[in-house]
């Protein structure tokens, strides 16, 4: 039911009450910490098999594909989420009252999964408030909570709901029954009422500021055109879509992450061949235009003192000298005067871009970890957001590079100390083909603008690339492996959200309550059992 209730596809109605067998069963098997733990193992593997089995389109760069980027993270994941179950179960287990016990378990899940976001071995994806990406009317409260909301919302209607059942068997009484399901259905249906009271509200509002936006979608396999096609194919290519709309006009162009396969070096970025095609481009056909696009950027240390952990050593032919290297997946911006910016990824995928736990799992998984995208280097990364300014209207923008757009309050701090007006997406989700992985990742992409009531514009290699507008409703879209462009006027506001301004507030709420509860069951356990041991002693001939 996980699974058929996860998008794009699934109806997330099955959510509320997926967990209802596996908390009916813990009920009953309570004294048995192994069958727990078997149980709910059983049922995380089946909902992330289904739900990511994209990942198993993944290929090795020599064309083969990587079974292990599928079952790695899905036997990870279960087995982290299964022991999180069961541990839930053993508190509830030596505390007097049920109730403090499904407390700990939704506090301790949302811990869990702000875990999820910000460790090295971070894998959101599933986190249970993504599930209503395919239904954003039900969810316009998420600008207050986040995905964490949502979250906290099916755990509670599934555990009222095995309440529900577990009382009436115990009790026989069928009126009762049917008051505690029709409430629980009421909190469902109460929530969504509440979110189309906000959008509706919402939709009043009017923003008379706009930027034009032009969006492109090369549609390049990333497999086999990627490295393969020149440069210049590559630079013609996307020349030919901005002409077809590219006016004296003022306009941002948005191209996909890591557009070029050459590497550029940060400290000759200005004088760069492919940026000074594009500036002369710029300067010719549209003086007040910036072009957003993604490249991969390095830097090169000829010291090994001011080499990173990350540095990569390589032997310079030219100098005949050895030099170390950093390599970056960005995002930069290109417009007719001389300052180039950019901004490196800060979340990079585990096993794929970045090597998590380095220390501990290299002598053991050794090169297993590859990096499906064409090299095995780790990826350097940037500590804090960065901001691009749109000079000629003077317009604050995001970039947001693949991966990160799926980290809800990493992405809203790019909006909380700027006065940041746009958010721009750029991806590649041409690795995982004609999955629900393009799908998936695009409809989390509209829980972002939500969240901080920004539109969004999203350029994707192969798909799908869009504009979504502040209630996360698509406005226009290219679909999956289609070339093509999208033009639009976008509406432009600095409104600061509840969710900008606080973040995961719900998880600092929840890590405090786990930690309570787990400080009081300890402390009466221990408490309990000097109890008994004096009476004991008091009584013993």
């Amino acid at each position: 039911m996980l699974g058929l209730g996860w998008p794009t596809d699934g109806c997330p109605l099955y959510l509320f009450i997926a967990f209802i067998p596996l908390l009916y069963v813990e009920n009953y098997l309570n004294h048995s910490l192994f069958y727990i733990l078997l149980f709910s193992f059983i049922t995380f593997l089946t909902w992330n098999a289904i739900s990511t089995q994209w990942l198993s389109y993944a290929k090795r760069t020599n064309g083969t594909f990587a079974i292990e980027a599928y079952l790695i993270p899905v036997f990870f994941n279960s087995f982290f989420m299964s022991i999180i179950f069961s541990f839930y179960s053993w508190i509830k287990r030596h505390v007097k009252d049920k109730r403090i016990g499904y407390v700990f378990l939704v506090c301790l899940w949302i811990s869990f999964e702000k875990m999820h976001l910000e460790w090295e071995l971070s894998w959101p994806w599933l986190n249970l408030g993504n599930g209503f990406a395919n239904r954003t009317e039900w969810i316009q409260w998420y600008e207050y909570t986040g995905i964490l909301g949502g979250s906290i919302w099916i755990w509670i209607v599934n555990i009222g709901l095995t309440e529900s059942i577990i009382k009436y068997q115990n009790e026989k009484d069928i009126f009762s029954l049917y008051k505690k399901i029709f409430f629980n259905i009421g909190i469902i249906f109460f929530m969504i009422l509440i979110s189309n009271f906000i959008y509706v509200k919402y939709k009043g509002n009017q923003y008379e500021r706009t930027a034009n936006v032009l969006i492109l979608q090369p549609n390049i396999d990333p497999y086999n055109q990627k490295y393969s096609i020149s440069t210049n194919k590559l630079v013609s290519k996307l020349k030919r879509l901005i002409d077809q709309k590219i006016s004296k006009e003022s306009m941002i162009i948005i191209a996909p992450e890591t557009m070029f396969p050459n590497k550029i070096q940060i400290k000759n970025i200005s004088s760069n061949k492919i940026i000074s095609v594009f500036k002369d481009y710029l300067k010719k056909k549209s003086p007040n235009t910036v072009f957003i696009t993604g490249v991969e950027l390095i830097t090169l240390h000829h010291n090994n003192k001011d080499k990173n952990e990350i540095s990569v050593p390589i032997f310079s032919k030219k100098k005949k000298e050895m030099q170390w290297i950093d390599i970056f997946n960005s995002v930069i911006q290109i417009g007719t005067n001389e300052n180039i910016e950019f901004h490196h990824k800060s979340k990079l995928v585990p096993a794929v871009e970045t090597f998590p736990y380095k220390k501990i799992f290299s002598p053991i998984l050794g090169n297993i970890l590859l990096n499906f995208g064409g090299t095995v280097m780790e990826l350097g990364k940037e500590n804090h957001p960065s901001v691009f300014q749109y000079p000629y209207l003077g317009i604050k923008i995001a970039p947001i590079i693949c991966y990160e757009s799926v980290f809800g309050e990493y992405v809203s701090n790019f909006f909380r100390k700027e006065n940041v007006e746009l958010m721009v997406i750029i991806t590649n989700d041409g690795w995982w083909g004609v999955s629900q992985g393009h799908k998936q990742h695009m409809y989390y992409a509209r829980i972002r603008a939500i969240e901080n009531r920004k539109c969004v514009a999203r350029s994707a290699n192969t798909g799908i690339s869009c504009f979504i507008n502040e209630t996360g409703e698509i406005i226009s879209y290219i679909p999956y492996g289609k070339e093509g462009f999208l033009y639009d006027k976008i509406y432009l506001n600095k409104k600061k959200t509840f969710y900008i301004k606080h973040g995961d507030f719900l998880s600092k709420i929840s890590l405090l309550t786990t930690t309570i509860i787990l400080l009081y069951t300890i402390t009466y356990n221990i408490y309990d059992q000097i109890t008994k041991k004096n009476w004991m002693n008091k009584f013993k001939f």
